[in-house]
C-alpha cells in the first residue's frame, strides 16, 4: 500500500489502556517508503513511572516532570495524523490507548507484526528489534517512541514490496480468504492485488502432489536378521583412538579414553542385548560414542537403532555435525532419518479443505496465509520450519496437520502418490538405520503401540536425565474453555464448520431426500451442540470458583496459582458445584458423540454418490467423536472417579477467565519398565547427570530400572585447575529476603566489573531474576556491561546471541538456561547459581510423587535438586581449554545439612571459602594465575 502513512509508537506505565498512562508518543509520515516528517514528545503521565519501565526505556521521573499531560498533545498527533492510514508495530496496543483518549476511532490501520508473521513464516522472533535486525534496518533507540515509530515505518516499506513480490495467485488467494474479517493485514494484501495484474492466461493452481514433490525412490525398509552379528568392539576402537580414522577427519580431534570406554559399553549392550546407563561428563564426546557403535551395529544387522534426545538442539546437531562425521569415517553407506510426531506435518488434504472453504476467524486466516507464503519456500511440511505464534496458530495447525488416526500410510500413498510430507517422513525412518527421535514422540508412540514409528529393537536415549519428564509430559492431559469452546465450533452447524462443510459437499451429489435427512439430523446436532456451550459455561465457572476459594498464597510472575485436586478436595461440599455441572455436561457430551457415530455410519449407505472429500469428513466426524470420548473419559476421572495413579489439578491465569485442569501419572517407572525394559532388545541411558550422592540408586528408583547396568567414565576435563568454587561465607538466608537479594545484587555488580562481564547468572524465580536485573543494569551501564536477561520477552537464542556477541556482557536466565546452552572459550568466565534449584513444594506433579517417600526431602527433594544443580554447574566447563569460576549465592550449601551433599555432587574442583567481598578479587586471580 502506497501513498501517506503515519507509524504510531507509545510508551506507557504498562498494558491496561483503561488504567496505566502514556508517557512518550513518536511518530512519523512516511511517503512512498521515504520519512518526510515526525512527531515525538514526552507525556506526564501523572503518576509515577514504574522502574522497571525506566529499565526497559531510559525514561526517568524527572524527565516528564515539566511535560504536557496527554490531553495537551493528542489534538497536535490528530492533526498530525490526519485521516492516513495508521500503521505499526502490535498497532492494537497503541491505539488501544489513543481510542480511550477520544482519537483515532475510526482510521484505517496496518499492523506490521501482523504483516511478517505471515510473509516471514520461518523468521525466528517477530519482535520489532528482531525484525528490524533481519532486515538491516538500523533501530538506534529501541523502547523509545519515536525510533520504534520509524523502525516500524522503514519495516512496513519492506513488507510492502515483500507483498508485491509474491505469485499472483498466492496474493489473490489471501486476499479473497480475508474477505469479511477484521484483519489488519487485510489492506496491504488488497492493494498489492490491485497494483499486480492477472497473468494471462490465468494460472492453474498447481496440484497437491505438484506443492509437495513426491518420493523420487522406493527404498527397501530394512530387514533385520534373525540372529543378530555381534559387533566387533575392536573397530570402534581403532575408529576412535589415536591415529583412528576419526583423528584424520576431524580437525579438533581430541584423544579422550572415557570416550572409548564409553563406545565399549555401548557395542557390548547390543552384542548382549543388554540394557545400560552410562554417566559420561562434559567433554566425553557422548554422541560419536554411542553413533559410531549403533550405526556399526545397524549396517552390519540391517537393524535399526533409534536415537531419541530432549531437545531440537541435540537433534539437530546429530543429523547436521555428528552423522555426517560417522558417514566420513565408516566410509561405509547406511541412511539416518529423523522422525517427529504426526503432529509435526502439514496434511495436503486437510490443507486442501481449508482452502476451499476458506478460514472462519482471523486466527486461521492468518495461519493459512502464513503456510501459503511458507510453501513457496519449503515442501517439506514439517512444523519445525515455520514460527507459529500463540495458542490460536498451534491449534489451527493441529487442525492442518497430520494427525489423524483414520490416515493410512496405503491411502495416503494412493491419494497422493507418496507426495504427503508425513508419508515420506515414515518412509525414510523404516529404511534408515539411525532414526532420530525426540522423548516425547518415543513414549507417546510406544504407549499407542508404534502408531508412528516402524518397529525398532535397540535404542539409546540421550539426554537421559529427562526421561521421567517427558514420559510425564507425554502421557499427561490438560483442557480449558477457550480450546473445548473453540473445539465445538469447529463442529459447527448446518451453516458452518465441519457439519457445515459436509452438508455442503454432500447436498449436490445425493437424493433430494437423503438430503433433507441429512439436513435434520445435522441441525439436531447442531442445536445440541449450541445448548452445550452454556454447559460448558457453567462448568469452567464452578471450576473457576472452587479454584479461587481454595487457592492460598500469593501470586508470582513465572506461576500460575495451581490447586491440586485430591479426595480431600473432592469432599469439600462446593466441589459438588463442579460434579453436578459436570454430569449435565457429560449427558450432552454422550449424546453428541452417539450422534457423530450414527451421522458417520449413514455417511457409509451414502459412499456411492461420490461425495468430494468423502474420506476426509468422515475421518473428521470420528475424530471429534474420539476427541469428545476423551473429554468424557478425562473429565469423569477429574470430577468423580479419580485413578489411583493419576495427578489432578487446576490452573488459575493470571487474567479473568483463565482457568485449566490438567492430569499427569504419578508413577512413570512402571510405564518406562513395561514398553522399555520389557519390551526393547537393549536400551543405553546417557547423560551428564544421573548420579547423585556418588550413586545410580534415584534414577533407578524413579524409572525402575534396578536390574540395568550402569557405568560412569568420568570426564577429561582438568577440574582441579580449571575451575574455582567460591562459596561465600555470609551470605544471608534466602528466606531474609532483602538482606539477601541486596547481597546478590552486589555480588553480581562486583564480580562483572571485576571481570568485564562475561557472567551467567542462574535463577530459580523469575520474580528475582527480574528484580535482580532492574537492579544491576543501571550500574553495570556505568561501567559500558550490558545486561541480558529474560525479562524483556526475546527468546533463550537471542539473548545467548547477544550475550556472546557484545564484548562486555552480563547474562542472566531462568529454567532453560540451566542447561542445553553452550558458551565455550573467554566468552564465559564466572557462573553464579544464585539459589539451590529446588522445585516448588506446592507444585501438583512434585507434591503428589513426594508423598510416596517416607522421608520426602531428602529422598525426593533433594536428589532432584542436585541433578538441576550439576546441569547448571555443567554450563560453565565446555572445552579442555576453558576456565572459570563458579560461585552459589545460596547460604544453605554451608548452613543445612544437606548443603555438603551439592558440593560433592560436583566434579573435583579448587574450592574457596570466604566473604563475598573478596570473590571479585579471587576471580580476577584464578583467571589471570599462570598455569605454567
Amino acid at each position: 500500500m502506497r501513498g501517506e502513512l503515519v507509524a504510531i509508537d507509545l510508551e506507557t506505565t504498562g498494558f491496561d489502556p483503561i488504567n496505566d498512562a502514556i508517557i512518550e508518543v513518536g511518530a512519523v509520515r512516511m511517503k512512498n517508503g521515504v520519512i518526510v516528517e515526525t512527531f515525538s514528545t514526552l507525556v506526564n503521565p501523572g503518576r509515577a513511572i514504574p522502574p522497571h519501565i525506566t529499565h526497559l526505556t531510559g525514561i526517568q521521573p524527572d524527565d516528564v516532570v515539566d511535560k504536557p499531560g496527554i490531553e495537551g498533545v493528542l489534538p497536535a498527533l490528530s492533526q498530525f495524523t490526519g485521516q492516513a492510514t495508521i500503521i505499526g508495530h502490535n498497532i492494537g496496543f497503541d491505539l488501544d490507548f489513543l481510542k480511550t483518549r477520544g482519537v483515532f476511532q475510526k482510521h484505517q490501520r496496518v499492523d506490521t507484526y501482523e504483516l511478517a508473521s505471515v510473509l516471514l513464516p520461518r523468521a525466528p522472533r517477530y519482535s520489532l528489534a528482531s525484525l528490524t535486525s533481519q532486515m538491516g534496518i538500523v533501530l538506534e533507540t529501541a523502547h523509545r517512541a519515536l525510533g520504534d515509530a520509524q523502525a516500524a515505518a522503514l519495516l512496513y516499506w519492506e513488507l510492502w514490496n515483500r507483498t508485491l513480490a509474491l505469485p499472483y495467485n498466492t496474493l489473490h488467494e489471501i486476499a479473497v480468504a480475508s474477505e469479511g474479517l477484521a484483519w489488519d493485514a487485510r489492506l496491504v494484501f488488497e492493494a498489492a492485488l490491485r497494483e499486480r495484474q492477472p497473468p494471462h492466461p490465468p494460472q492453474p493452481e498447481p496440484s497437491l502432489i505438484a506443492i509437495f514433490e513426491p518420493l523420487d525412490e522406493e527404498v527397501k525398509p530394512l530387514q533385520p536378521q534373525d540372529s543378530p552379528e555381534a559387533a566387533d568392539v575392536d573397530t570402534v576402537v581403532r575408529l576412535l583412538d589415536r591415529g583412528g580414522a576419526l583423528s584424520h577427519i576431524l580437525p579438533d580431534y581430541e584423544y579422550r579414553p572415557q570416550q572409548i570406554e564409553m563406545a565399549r559399553a555401548v557395542v557390548h549392550a547390543f552384542n548382549y542385548q543388554q540394557h545400560a546407563m552410562i554417566e559420561a561428563g562434559t567433554g566425553t564426546g557422548k554422541s560419536l560414542a554411542y553413533l559410531l557403535p549403533a550405526a556399526i551395529w545397524a549396517t552390519r544387522n540391517d537393524e535399526r537403532v533409534v536415537i531419541s534426545t530432549h531437545t531440537i538442539n541435540l537433534q539437530d546437531q546429530l543429523m547436521a555435525q555428528d552423522i555426517p562425521v560417522v558417514h566420513e569415517v565408516l566410509n561405509a553407506p547406511f541412511r539416518a532419518a529423523i522422525m517427529k510426531g504426526r503432529g509435526n506435518y502439514l496434511c495436503p488434504r486437510r490443507l486442501a479443505a481449508i482452502r476451499r472453504r476458506h478460514p472462519t476467524n482471523v486466527d486461521e486466516l492468518r495461519t493459512l496465509a502464513k503456510i501459503l507464503v511458507w510453501l513457496l519456500e519449503s515442501k517439506s511440511g514439517d512444523r519445525g520450519e515455520i514460527n507459529l505464534r500463540g495458542g490460536a496458530e498451534h491449534i489451527t495447525w493441529q487442525r492442518l496437520s497430520a494427525e489423524d488416526e483414520g490416515c493410512t500410510l496405503e491411502r495416503c500413498r494412493a491419494v497422493m502418490q507418496g507426495a504427503c510430507p508425513f508419508y515420506k517422513a515414515r518412509k525414510a525412518a523404516e529404511s534408515a538405520h539411525l532414526l532420530v527421535v525426540n522423548h516425547a514422540l518415543l513414549i507417546s508412540d510406544a504407549a499407542s503401540e508404534n502408531r508412528v514409528l516402524p518397529d525398532y529393537r535397540y535404542l539409546v536415549i540421550d539426554e537421559a536425565h529427562h526421561l521421567e519428564e517427558a514420559t510425564t509430559n507425554g502421557l499427561s492431559f490438560s483442557l480449558d474453555e477457550m480450546t473445548f469452546r473453540r473445539r465445538l465450533e469447529d463442529l459447527g452447524d448446518t451453516r458452518k464448520g465441519l457439519l457445515g462443510d459436509l452438508l455442503r459437499s454432500a447436498n449436490p451429489h445425493i437424493p433430494e431426500n437423503d438430503s433433507r435427512r441429512l439436513a435434520s439430523f445435522i441441525q439436531t446436532i447442531g442445536d445440541a451442540t449450541g445448548a452445550m456451550r452454556v454447559h460448558v459455561t457453567t462448568l469452567f465457572h464452578a471450576i473457576r470458583t472452587f479454584a479461587s476459594e481454595h487457592l492460598t498464597g500469593e501470586r508470582s510472575i513465572e506461576h500460575a496459582m495451581q490447586l491440586r485436586i485430591t479426595r480431600e478436595q473432592r469432599g469439600q461440599a462446593d466441589f459438588a458445584q463442579i460434579q453436578s455441572a459436570w454430569n449435565i455436561l457429560k449427558e450432552f457430551i454422550e449424546v453428541i458423540s452417539i450422534s457423530l457415530r450414527r451421522l458417520t455410519a449413514a455417511l457409509a449407505r451414502l459412499e456411492q454418490f461420490d461425495i468430494p472429500d468423502y474420506d476426509d469428513l468422515v475421518n473428521s466426524l470420528a475424530a471429534a467423536a474420539r476427541y469428545l470420548d476423551e473429554i468424557r473419559v478425562q473429565l469423569t476421572a477429574f470430577a468423580t472417579e479419580p485413578d489411583d495413579n493419576t495427578i489432578y489439578w487446576i490452573n488459575l491465569g493470571f487474567n479473568p477467565g483463565q482457568v485449566s485442569i490438567h492430569t499427569a501419572p504419578l508413577h512413570v517407572g512402571p510405564l518406562v519398565e513395561r514398553y522399555l525394559w520389557q519390551a526393547k532388545e537393549a536400551v543405553v541411558l546417557t547423560s551428564a547427570t544421573l548420579q547423585t550422592n556418588g550413586s545410580f540408586d534415584y534414577i533407578r528408583e524413579r524409572l525402575h530400572a534396578e536390574d540395568v547396568l550402569a557405568v560412569e567414565v568420568g570426564t577429561p576435563f582438568n577440574y582441579r585447575d580449571s575451575t574455582l568454587i567460591f562459596i561465600p561465607t555470609d551470605m544471608p538466608e534466602p528466606n531474609d529476603r532483602q538482606r539477601y537479594q541486596q547481597a546478590v545484587e552486589r555480588g553480581l555488580v562486583e564480580l562483572a566489573a571485576a571481570l568485564n562481564g562475561r557472567v551467567l547468572g542462574l535463577f530459580t524465580s523469575y520474580t528475582q531474576l527480574r528484580q535482580t536485573a532492574q537492579a544491576i543494569a543501571p550500574r553495570l551501564a556505568l561501567g559500558n556491561i550490558t545486561v541480558y536477561d529474560q525479562t524483556d520477552g526475546s527468546s533463550r537464542q537471542a539473548l545467548l546471541e547477544g550475550f556472546k556477541s557484545t564484548e562486555r556482557a552480563v547474562l542472566l536466565g531462568t529454567r532453560s538456561f540451566w542447561e542445553g546452552i553452550d558458551i565455550p572459550g573467554e566468552a564465559l568466565s564466572a557462573l553464579v547459581i544464585v539459589r539451590l534449584p529446588f522445585a516448588v513444594p506446592t507444585e501438583p506433579i512434585f507434591a503428589a510423587r513426594s508423598e510416596t517417600y517416607t522421608n520426602s526431602f531428602n529422598e525426593y527433594a533433594v536428589p532432584d535438586a542436585i541433578l538441576r544443580f550439576r546441569q547448571g554447574f555443567g554450563r560453565l566447563i565446555r572445552t579442555q581449554t576453558d576456565r572459570g569460576v563458579v560461585t552459589i549465592f545460596d547460604s544453605r550449601i554451608l548452613s543445612k545439612s544437606y548443603g555438603m551433599q551439592f558440593l560433592e555432587a560436583l566434579p573435583d574442583c579448587t574450592v574457596q571459602y570466604g566473604p563475598l567481598q573478596e570473590l571479585s578479587e579471587a576471580a580476577k586471580n584464578w583467571l589471570h594465575r599462570n598455569l605454567t
